[in-house]
């Protein structure tokens, strides 16, 4: 009997022993899973709801200006040069004598005339000279309109079209606006960039051909938002974004890109219409965090 109780005594206390050990490690799975859930909600942040705006996206380019026509004026018979009723720069008329030539052989006096209205850029022969058929007697420019020539890159190109605003900062300090009156269909095959031309009054001549220029152009509009700049951050592969918030409060991570820069924050795109952007806190948070949310409705100040 003792020997059956000895049995029936250890059999107890490894019952104890085992439902005690089962007890902790429960109690410990416990206390780990309220821990997870308590860091999970612990962070507080404020987010703005933000309202997307229908926004002209801002394509900017280097370029240069080029007279609408520029042209060599030449010959079409041989002669020696025996006037130059004009001056250079100087405007003339279409069809107005520019270069009169004399075939001694013929016994002509052939003409060289302007072929449209413009002003007598430079000439390249002096009375006495001998022009041979196809010679330039003088170049001839029309300025007015001048044209902003500039590359477009293949990613921004499909914002561009035609009859679209732009403006242009003249390496002089002058500011100019124009239209898009050209966008090319095929692009550069070294840079992957397409030709865009724009055409700007210049009645005043005060735009000189060849001069450099940083130029604006209106695209399309995107929705865009804005934000104050001190909220923008790099994701894990180096991408810039913003943190957000979905319905669930849970923080998610969104690649964007800078429209534009302004006095009252910049604009972005690549966002819904409707957002929860984070303003305050964002670098205490992480990718799929369950966060506390104070919400406003005004964008900050940038």
């Amino acid at each position: 009997m003792k020997i059956r109780q000895t049995y029936i005594t250890s059999f107890l206390t490894l019952i104890l022993a085992i439902g005690w050990m089962l007890s902790g490690i429960l109690s410990d799975q416990g206390f780990e899973a309220k821990t997870k859930t308590t860091l999970e909600t612990i962070s507080s942040v404020t987010v703005l709801n933000s309202t997307a705006l229908e926004k002209a996206k801002k394509i900017k380019v280097s370029g240069t200006t080029e007279a609408d026509r520029l042209i060599k004026i030449r010959a079409e018979a041989s002669g020696t040069v025996v006037s130059r009723p004009v001056k250079q720069g100087q405007f003339v008329k279409k069809d107005q004598l520019i270069c009169q030539l004399y075939n001694a052989g013929r016994s002509s006096y052939p003409k060289v005339n302007a072929p449209f209205d413009g002003y007598l850029e430079t000439f390249s022969v002096k009375e006495g000279d001998y022009l041979n058929t196809g010679a330039v007697c003088a170049t001839i420019i029309d300025p007015d309109p001048m044209r902003l020539i500039g590359e477009v890159s293949e990613k921004e190109i499909n914002f561009v079209k035609v009859g679209a605003k732009a403006g242009a900062e003249l390496i002089s300090g002058k500011k100019v606006e124009g239209v898009v009156s050209f966008v090319s269909t095929s692009a550069n095959k070294g840079t992957r960039s397409f030709r865009v031309e724009i055409d700007v009054k210049n009645s005043d001549r005060s735009i000189r051909d060849g001069v450099s220029a940083q130029i604006e152009i209106e695209g399309d509009t995107i929705l865009a938002h804005r934000i104050s700049p001190s909220i923008l951050m790099l994701g894990e592969a180096g991408e810039l974004g913003i943190r957000t918030v979905n319905e669930d409060n849970q923080v998610e991570f969104k690649k964007i890109e800078i429209l534009e820069d302004s006095m009252d924050g910049i604009w972005i795109s690549g966002l819904p219409r409707n957002i929860k952007i984070i303003t305050i806190g964002q670098e205490y948070v992480f990718q799929g965090q369950i966060v506390n949310v104070k919400e406003i409705s005004e964008s900050p100040e940038a």
